[in-house]
């Protein structure tokens, strides 16, 4: 593979969110000592987008997925949600962690069916560095 760094953290998000929410939820996560595939610190000037994107969410531990309105649509918020489902359709156990950010339930299972049985974390209930916590947990017990 082109790109053999393994992040154990894929963010998928939409860029009009990293201001706001994103940007400091990577940051929490990374302060606990956790690789974060992060677009705006991952990928440079001149990389191939694609072939960057497709490695992070191959060898990603868990991914990260901030759901937002403007979540929603985009091509590449769907690439990435598309082959996520897919991974973790073939390959079974937790991967996917949604993370609902001023957006419902109803509207996240209307755009993602598949998705409607996860459990999720509202953005507004806990802090980032909670979250950022809690994925480590998850971390941890995926590496037991």
């Amino acid at each position: 593979d082109v790109f053999m760094e393994n992040y154990s953290i894929f963010i998928s998000h939409s860029s009009q969110d990293k201001g706001n929410f994103v940007d400091g939820l990577v940051k929490e996560i990374q302060s606990l000592g956790i690789s974060v595939f992060y677009d705006t610190d991952v990928i440079g000037w001149g990389d191939n987008l694609k072939e960057k994107i497709d490695s992070g969410l191959k060898y990603c531990k868990l991914a990260v997925i901030v759901i937002s309105p403007s979540y929603f649509d985009r091509e590449w918020t769907e690439y990435e949600i598309q082959k996520l489902l897919d991974r973790q359709d073939s390959e079974g156990g937790k991967l996917i962690m949604p993370i609902l950010y001023k957006v419902k339930k109803e509207e996240f299972v209307k755009h993602y069916p598949s998705l409607q049985n996860i459990v999720f974390k509202y953005a507004k209930s806990q802090s980032r560095h909670k979250l950022a916590m809690e994925l480590k947990n998850e971390l941890d017990k995926k590496a037991s």
